[in-house]
């Protein structure tokens, strides 16, 4: 089942420069689903589209069968959290607990049942000790993952990640990049990564590859990622494991074109066990 459909999406801010053009794709329940491509692709303002952020110029979105319409938006809004670049625009509240307490607030919970919501999220992207702490004396990566306990807490049926982990050292990037892992490892959230990173898209149900407002490439990562050339023509990167697979082909050690290093790993096993 389609949890997001999008059938000629177009989008201008200047009204004369299409900074989305003709775009469609579909977002199966459950997914994923990594939208990649350079500065300019056109992937951000997908991610703002989707959220009603910005309004459409041509086209169609679907959520959940249902259209978004200035009329549908904030029915539509419930049912998606969204996580941005800087964690730092996304805080409220003096303490992290204030911070997730914002987005219940908003959604009407009772008073009484906050605070079990709160340690519940907290708990689980690894924030409960830091509840009473103010937020900007958190790491980067701290900070997303209590802009992550905040959209959680809401309990979307779908998260958008807009750039999330690029104002993040590797640290932080790596952590951030684990926990939305075992959010989509732990539910049935439907999960759309606006990325830049290619070890993030390697670990994706489904990839959308964008350039100059067009999707041009869409499918599974062990399909997109193999193509090197088109990658780089494209300015994007490929996976470490997959130019590490490249440079033992140099060194006449044959290994199939593998985008994990699990997966190289279990190779390199399996070709040392046949010698």
């Amino acid at each position: 089942m389609d949890k997001i459909h999008v059938e000629n999406l177009t989008f201008s801010y200047d009204k004369e420069k299409n900074a989305v053009e003709n775009v469609s794709f579909s977002i199966k329940e459950g997914s994923y689903t990594t939208i990649i491509g350079h500065n300019g692709s056109g992937k951000s303002t997908i991610a703002k589209l989707l959220i009603g952020l910005l309004e459409k110029d041509h086209g169609n979105i679907f959520v959940d069968g249902e259209e978004l319409t200035y009329e549908s938006l904030f029915h539509i809004r419930n049912k998606v959290g969204i996580v941005f670049q800087n964690p730092d625009n996304q805080f409220i509240g003096a303490t992290v607990a204030d911070d997730i307490a914002f987005g219940l607030e908003n959604h009407q919970v009772p008073t009484e049942k906050m605070q079990s919501i709160i340690e519940e999220y907290a708990k689980k992207v690894k924030m409960t000790r830091y509840l009473q702490s103010e937020p900007t004396r958190l790491s980067g990566g701290q900070k997303q993952r209590v802009a992550i306990a905040g959209v959680l807490a809401m309990q979307p049926s779908i998260i958008i990640f807009d750039e999330s982990t690029s104002m993040l050292d590797p640290q932080g990037k790596a952590e951030i990049n684990e926990l939305i892992q075992q959010i989509h490892k732990d539910s049935k959230i439907t999960m759309v990564s606006i990325t830049h990173d290619i070890e993030e898209v390697s670990k994706s149900d489904h990839v959308i590859v964008m350039d100059k407002g067009h999707v041009v490439m869409e499918g599974k990562p062990e399909e997109i990622l193999v193509k090197e050339k088109e990658l780089l023509n494209l300015h994007l990167d490929i996976p470490f494991a997959l130019k590490f697979v490249n440079a033992l082909k140099e060194e006449q050690v044959e290994l199939s074109p593998c985008i994990t290093m699990e997966r190289v790993v279990e190779e390199l096993w399996q070709s040392a066990l046949k010698k």
